[in-house]
């Protein structure tokens, strides 16, 4: 092939992909990062303005959502005083997330003194079972050892 024919080449291929960047240039970002809303033409240009709402339309938002809380306080409230009385008849065990748990017991201070005690017996058993093993082990280490020393000199030492 001839050289010129080669930059003839190389030359329409660079303006038609100076075509294609140019159409994909004039793309705007929103229309990528929000493709569920159609991009408008009119507005394309425009920056977005928030809405706002007045004084009078947010006090009434804030009052029915207080209304609304105060509802379910209400019927959680029914809910609770209700629930000791279908207590006292029997019901299968729930099974979920939103089972009751049983209430939880407690322990009387005589109990729960008892049950210190016999622990801090069984904490001071163990400290004595090792303290006896460290000084056992202080002693057979400072014992003399029961193997007869070889000295140098003897004959029929090796």
């Amino acid at each position: 092939m001839n050289i010129q024919n080669i930059v003839v080449e190389i030359d329409a291929e660079i303006s038609k992909l100076q075509q294609v960047r140019a159409l994909l240039v004039g793309i705007s970002t929103t229309e990528i990062l929000k493709p569920g809303r159609p991009a408008n033409a009119s507005s394309a240009g425009k920056s977005r303005t928030r809405r706002t709402l007045s004084a009078a339309a947010r006090e009434r938002i804030a009052a029915a959502q207080r209304a609304r809380w105060a509802k379910s306080k209400k019927a959680a409230k029914k809910a609770a005083r209700s629930t000791p009385a279908a207590s006292t008849a029997k019901k299968a065990p729930a099974v979920g997330l939103h089972a009751q748990s049983k209430k939880k017991r407690t322990l009387s201070a005589e109990a729960r003194a008892k049950i210190a005690t016999a622990q801090k017996a069984r904490w001071a058993k163990v400290r004595k079972a090792a303290k006896k093993a460290s000084t056992a082990r202080a002693a057979m280490k400072s014992a003399p050892s029961k193997k007869p020393e070889l000295l140098a000199g003897t004959p029929g030492a090796r």
